[in-house]
């Protein structure tokens, strides 16, 4: 990881940006006195000891007793450990605090959220709370981000179904349909879109362009989820007769018993000269 990324990721967790500068500066160089962490982080001189005297309080870096003090960061790992705790703390902290409230909280059956790393956390948050079944339409590049979630799902023992125009890897578990088509060949077609339908019941519609601009829809409603079902049913449909496969195993399960409601309509309208269409009178 570089060093701008180890800022970044600090930033990210409520350090300061000079708290994160100066504690990859120690990273790299090792112990320094303060001057010279505010010459290598670029922390101006009037603020490089209060950054380093906040790394010392939270255990992300060491006081060296001297004249010159200097400074050493904390291990990496030790640093996780005391993060990962502290959040965990203060994690259940605000589930105690939000338990003692008497509130009923009235939820959306829709929300949006904005941003190519939000879509993807909801989509992740609908894969690992999958309990029975997940329908899945998108890319390479979003289905490897979801592997982890994906694995945990069905290690569960929910029934993962997964279409792409794409050819995808082995490693994606889950049923898959796919063209097999480039990723990138496709790219000049098709934008980046992701569709996650779990448990019949919880919808996620969204675009994945890796911009800002990206948004997904995330749905309770039910007849939502039949729609999203019905239009990935269709697409390996269309798949399966090219290739000649036989997906019925795969629709029960997708459709449930409206697979065979589905046969007995199109029995009854075979006999009642279904698909011929008159053409209109002329008046």
């Amino acid at each position: 990881m570089a060093e701008p990324d180890v800022v970044d990721a600090l930033t990210a967790l409520g350090f300061s940006l000079n708290e994160g500068r100066a504690y990859a500066a120690l990273l790299r160089w090792g112990p320094q006195t303060g001057y010279e962490v505010g010459q290598r982080a670029q922390v101006p001189r009037s603020a490089v000891y209060g950054a380093l005297r906040r790394l010392v309080a939270v255990g992300a870096a060491r006081s060296i007793a001297g004249t010159p003090e200097r400074f050493v960061a904390a291990p990496p790992e030790t640093l996780l450990a005391l993060l990962r705790k502290r959040f965990e703390g203060q994690a259940e902290s605000l589930e105690s605090a939000i338990a003692g409230l008497d509130v009923s909280l009235e939820v959306p059956d829709a929300f949006s959220v904005r941003g190519y790393e939000r879509v993807m956390e909801e989509a992740e948050r609908l894969v690992r709370t999958a309990e029975t079944n997940l329908l899945i339409t998108g890319w390479p590049r979003e289905l490897t981000m979801l592997v982890d979630a994906l694995g945990e799902s069905a290690r569960r023992g929910v029934a993962i179904v997964i279409f792409s125009h794409s050819a995808l890897s082995s490693e994606i578990p889950g049923t898959h349909f796919s063209y097999g088509l480039e990723e990138r060949a496709l790219e000049d077609f098709w934008k980046h879109r992701l569709v996650v339908v779990s448990d019949d019941r919880r919808t996620l519609i969204g675009a994945t362009e890796r911009a800002p601009s990206d948004n997904a829809v995330i749905s309770e409603t039910a007849a939502i989820a039949e729609i999203a079902t019905s239009q990935i049913a269709l697409d390996i449909t269309l798949l399966a007769q090219r290739h000649h496969w036989d997906t019925r195993a795969t629709m029960a399960a997708m459709l449930g018993d409206r697979v065979g409601r589905l046969d007995t309509l199109l029995g009854r309208g075979e006999k009642a000269e279904l698909g011929v269409v008159h053409p209109p009178r002329s008046s």
